[in-house]
């Protein structure tokens, strides 16, 4: 066993980090949606002769698919559903370029939209970004058809998935994230009742592995406010396990008030119900009142996060988040994708497309490290091309290589989740496979392409995000806490001038620092440290947002009380400037400031 394991130790952290796929379980849902989506066509296709409507069809299923999504059932349609409008209007305004220094043009005024989109929650980032992907794939499109029949049967295949999707309602489930962090206190509640405590606790050890891993190493999924509230349970969840493994060693039993809580617990988080405030018991054992503590102050943070954004306040937040750090993605997909088309341009490539596709998929915002995306896609770009060159050589093109293309689909949504290599490698493949029913197959030239479009985006890329990290973390959310305490002082006060303006750059400012953190937290190098900087990160939106419904309301506080409060955040600045705050020291003291100024 030892020499098994010696060649992995070898390997760098990071880069162990880099190569680990997510441990996230395979959605068959998902996967017929995408296999059917996408053979579909190529059946009907085969059968009726008509190769060209197939695959445009083909094409629009797997743009569907790339924005499924495990998670609940309206949250699947609305995702799916903008995508497929936004990538249906991508594709038209591609195919609609009647020659390639147009269509570059059509590519570079998308790229706006798209990035900005990024800001304006994960909805609208994955529709932004499939709207680019798929102006750039039309571009390289070479359609006998009308402009409006390739945009139909574009938008036919995606109807199709989303027709798919919606009918998987009756065998809707719940997403791996609250899957994961359910199992945490179901494995707690096995605990008490195990024979064997050892291996008990060792389950309780992988389930909360698990739900770390699938919470944070996930680097395709884009972060939200359900994520985020089931890290915020993660991260408030060990008192509980601590103290729960100190009753089993000892011996003692939960009472039955802390089972049934553990019950709620785990139902609430699969459900996404609202668990009721727990009540402590007068227990003298110091073991339950620990249980107890833990319980109450997890159920209370769920409880504050889960309440509903202030009404009229969620809409400017949504329009008006686009900070420096989303200018400056901006600015690096316009120098990224001018230098693609330019490229390919000037090489005279027949199929220069693909340059500009990758620097797009690798530079979609909102997705982790730019520089693992990079090297992912190239790995993966390089399998792929070998297994579409295998079957291309040992298949015949046609009803054999059908079963391949149905296959690929299927795999797509699983490796979509865990592996950003994977998927690209699968997704290279099965692009392949679907070109080469129209005789459209350069694997080698794809291979060139790819490389070119990585080597753009780590010499273009970074002339405008260098190499270094910039500001520290402590010196950024300084300057987060500090416009926070601006804001919160006009807030309290009752200032009415200038108090929107105000908060429109919190939130900006807030926004690029979630950008920061969001691009460290999938960095291989630098995740462990951003992963314990973004609980405290949460906890400065949530404060923001509690300011807000004070000052909407009209809830006058107690002079002294929000001096205290603001007094605290302004020494909290100054202790970040100038000495080294731990992250859970920080998010500690914003969660005070945050339950005094949510309360009563």
């Amino acid at each position: 066993m030892t020499t098994r394991a010696l060649p992995i130790t070898l390997l760098p952290p990071w880069l162990l980090r880099m190569l680990r796929p997510a441990p996230i379980p395979a959605d068959w849902t998902r996967a017929c949606a995408a296999s059917i989506g996408v053979g579909l066509p190529q059946v009907a296709g085969l059968l009726t002769g008509r190769i060209d409507e197939a695959v445009l069809a083909s094409v629009g299923a797997l743009c569907a698919s790339f924005s499924d999504l495990t998670g609940s059932y309206g949250y699947r349609l609305r995702r799916v559903g903008l995508a497929a409008i936004l990538g249906a209007l991508g594709f038209a305004a591609g195919a609609a370029a009647p020659g390639p220094w147009f269509a570059a043009a059509i590519v570079l005024a998308v790229a706006v939209p798209s990035v900005l989109s990024s800001r304006m929650g994960d909805l609208w980032s994955s529709g932004g970004a499939h709207m680019l992907t798929f102006c750039v794939v039309a571009t390289g499109q070479r359609s006998a058809l009308p402009l409006g029949a390739q945009v139909w049967w574009f938008f036919a295949g995606e109807l199709l998935v989303l027709a798919i999707i919606a009918a998987t309602w009756p065998f809707r489930g719940t997403a791996p994230a609250r899957g994961a962090v359910a199992a945490v206190f179901d494995a707690t509640l096995r605990m008490f009742d195990a024979e064997s405590p050892i291996a008990a606790r060792q389950n309780l050890t992988k389930a909360l592995d698990n739900a770390h891993d699938v919470l944070v190493s996930g680097g395709s999924m884009s972060r939200s406010r359900v994520r985020d509230r089931l890290y915020l349970v993660y991260t408030y969840a060990t008192p509980i396990v601590e103290a729960s493994v100190s009753l089993a060693h000892s011996g003692k039993q939960p009472p039955e008030r802390a089972r049934e809580a553990l019950r709620e617990l785990a139902r609430c988080m699969r459900t996404g119900d609202l668990p009721p405030p727990y009540r402590p018991g007068s227990d003298e054992s110091p073991l339950v009142r620990a249980l107890d503590r833990g319980i109450a102050d997890l159920v209370a943070a769920f409880r504050r996060a889960k309440l509903p954004p202030v009404s009229g306040d969620h809409h400017e937040r949504f329009r008006l988040t686009f900070g420096r750090s989303t200018w400056a993605q901006v600015c690096r997909m316009l120098l990224c994708l001018a230098l693609a088309e330019g490229i390919g341009l000037a090489a005279g490539m027949d199929e220069p497309y693909w340059i500009a596709l990758t620097v797009a998929l690798v530079l979609k915002p909102n997705s982790g490290s730019v520089f693992a995306r990079t090297v992912l896609r190239a790995a993966g770009t390089v399998i792929g091309v070998l297994v579409a060159s295998a079957l291309i050589a040992l298949v015949p093109t046609g009803w054999w290589l059908l079963p391949f293309i149905v296959a690929l689909a299927a795999k797509l949504p699983e490796a979509l989740s865990r592996h950003y290599g994977l998927f690209t490698a699968v997704m290279t493949a099965l692009v392949l496979l679907q070109m080469s029913q129209c005789a459209q197959f350069f694997p080698a030239a794809r291979l060139v392409d790819t490389v070119v479009g990585c080597a753009i985006v780590l010499a273009g890329g970074f002339l405008l995000r260098p190499l270094h990290r910039g500001p520290a973390l402590p010196s950024r959310f300084a300057d987060a806490v500090e416009a926070v305490s601006e804001y919160v002082s006009q807030s309290l006060a009752g200032v009415r001038h200038g108090r929107p303006a105000l908060r429109r750059r919190t939130y900006r400012q807030l926004a690029d620092l979630r950008s920061a953190l969001q691009q460290e937290l999938m960095n291989p190098a630098t995740a462990a440290e951003a992963e314990r900087w973004w609980p405290a990160v949460i906890v400065l939106e949530r404060v923001v947002d509690a300011a807000t419904e004070k000052a909407v309301l009209d809830d006058s506080q107690d002079l002294q009380r929000a001096q205290r409060l603001v007094s605290t955040m302004r020494t909290t600045t100054r202790q970040l400037r100038s000495d080294p705050v731990p992250p859970a020291a920080l998010r500690d003291e914003l969660e005070r400031i945050y339950a005094s100024l949510a309360g009563p």
